[in-house]
C-alpha cells in the first residue's frame, strides 16, 4: 500500500511520520522536453516512520500548493538520501531550492563497485539484486497529465519500493567488501552545487561538431553559445529550439559579415529567426575582434605512438586481470582514453582516487619491470619477474 498525497496538509502529516528516518529512497517524474528547466511532476519517496514501518508516498507537485517542507526534508543532513541515477533528480531539487539534497547514495554507481556492471539502468540492477521484474509499460508516460491512473502510480511507486529493499543488500554488501568507502568522493562530486550551475560562457564545449573550429572560431562559438544558454533560460526553452548546433558551427565556421548573408546559409530559418540575425552577427564581431591569447581551446591530444600502443595494450591486459580478480570490468577503475594519457604524459599515476589505488603501484610495477604478465593453463596472469 502506499499514499497518493494531494495536499499540503496531508504532505506535511507524511513528513511528520517519516522526519526521524536513517535514510529515504527517492525518486522523481518530470518532463523537460518542452522547457529548458525539467517540470517536476511526482516525487515518489519510501521511508520508514517512528516504530519502523516502511511509508511509500507518490507525492503530487502539480497540486500541492507549497512543498517547501518536502524540501526541507531532503535536505536534512542526517538522512541520507537513496537515488539511482542521480544527476537529474538531484538538478531538479538544486533548481528547486537552490541547493543539493546531501548526503546521498547511487545505487548505479554502488552496482558497478559491486560488479553487477557499468551504468546499469534501475530494472536490470531490482532483477540482479531482487530477483524483481519490473512492469516498463509506463515508461513513455506524460507525467504532467492529470489524473494519472492507478497502473501509473503503482509504475511510479515502484521506482522506490524496491529501491528501499535493494539499498540495504547493496551497502551490507559493500561493508562486507570494504568497498563502501570508494564511493564517498563520487558521492560527494554529485551534491557539488557547481556540477548544476549554469554557466554560459563554458556552454560552447557541450556544441556537438565543435572539433572542425579553429580557436578563432571557437571564440565566436563560445559567443553564440552563451547567448543562446541565456535566452533559453530567460524564455524557459529547450536551447535547440532556439538554434540548433550545426547552425552555430556553421555561423562561427562562415562568420558572415551582413544580415543577408546570415539569411542565405543553408539550414537557417530566416524568417522565423530574423529576430536574432543582429545579435548573430555581434556575436561574430566580438569573437573575432578578441586577442589571440583570449582564444579558447580544445584539447587535440596525438595519438599514441606505435610504441606507446603497445604499453598502453599491456597495461590494459593488467587492468583487466586486477578487475577480473575484484569482480568488476575494467569500466569501473578507468578507459583506454585515461591509460593513453598517463602513458603519453609519463605520469607514475593512473589517479589519486580509491581507483588508482587498485592499479598505480600494479601499473609502476609493470612499467620498471617488476611485474610481468605471463601464460598460465591457457589464461593471462601477472608474476614477479
Amino acid at each position: 500500500m502506499y499514499q497518493v498525497i494531494t495536499t499540503t496538509d496531508d504532505l506535511l502529516r507524511y513528513i511528520k511520520a517519516i522526519k526521524h528516518c536513517k535514510w529515504l529512497a527517492l525518486d522523481t517524474e518530470f518532463i523537460r522536453e518542452r522547457t529548458y528547466y525539467p517540470n517536476l511532476c511526482l516525487v515518489q519517496i519510501a521511508a520508514h516512520d517512528h516504530e519502523g514501518e516502511l511509508q511509500l508516498a507518490c507525492i503530487d507537485p502539480l497540486a500541492i500548493d507549497d512543498i517547501s517542507a518536502l524540501l526541507k526534508l531532503l535536505h536534512n543532513t542526517n538522512i541520507i538520501k537513496v537515488l539511482h541515477a542521480a544527476h537529474q533528480d538531484l538538478e531538479i531539487f538544486n533548481y528547486l531550492s537552490g541547493q543539493v539534497p546531501q548526503p546521498i547514495f547511487d545505487t548505479q554507481p554502488a552496482a558497478s563497485v559491486l560488479g553487477y556492471g557499468d551504468h546499469m539502468g534501475y530494472a536490470n540492477l531490482m532483477l540482479q539484486v531482487l530477483k524483481v521484474d519490473l512492469d516498463k509499460s509506463q515508461s513513455r508516460t506524460n507525467w504532467a497529465k492529470r489524473p494519472l491512473n492507478q497502473a501509473q502510480l503503482d509504475y511510479a511507486i515502484d521506482d522506490v519500493r524496491y529501491l528501499a529493499q535493494a539499498y540495504p543488500i547493496m551497502r551490507d554488501k559493500l561493508i562486507e567488501q570494504q568497498r563502501l568507502d570508494w564511493l564517498d568522493a563520487d558521492f560527494t562530486h554529485f551534491t557539488d552545487p557547481n556540477l548544476y550551475a549554469i554557466n554560459p560562457e563554458m556552454r560552447w564545449k557541450k556544441v556537438k561538431g565543435l572539433q572542425v573550429l579553429k580557436r578563432q572560431q571557437l571564440a565566436i562559438l563560445r559567443e553564440l553559445a552563451a547567448w543562446r544558454e541565456q535566452l533559453a533560460e530567460k524564455k524557459n526553452l529547450p536551447r535547440k529550439w532556439l538554434i540548433k548546433d550545426e547552425i552555430l558551427i556553421d555561423l562561427a565556421r562562415q562568420q558572415p559579415k551582413e544580415i543577408r548573408s546570415i539569411a542565405d546559409m543553408r539550414g537557417i530559418n530566416a524568417p522565423k529567426t530574423k529576430k536574432y540575425h543582429k545579435t548573430w552577427l555581434e556575436c561574430i564581431e566580438k569573437g573575432l575582434s578578441l586577442p589571440q591569447n583570449e582564444w579558447p581551446e580544445i584539447s587535440r591530444r596525438k595519438k599514441p605512438t606505435a610504441s606507446q600502443d603497445k604499453v598502453i595494450d599491456l597495461l590494459m591486459t593488467a587492468l583487466s586481470i586486477r578487475a577480473s580478480e575484484l569482480g568488476i570490468t575494467p569500466a569501473v577503475i578507468t578507459t583506454r582514453k585515461k591509460v593513453a594519457s598517463m602513458v603519453q604524459e609519463k605520469r607514475k599515476t593512473l589517479s589519486d582516487d580509491w581507483r588508482g589505488a587498485l592499479v598505480n603501484d600494479l601499473f609502476n610495477e609493470i612499467l620498471s619491470g617488476e611485474k610481468i604478465l605471463a601464460v598460465e593453463d591457457g589464461k593471462a596472469v601477472i608474476q614477479d619477474s
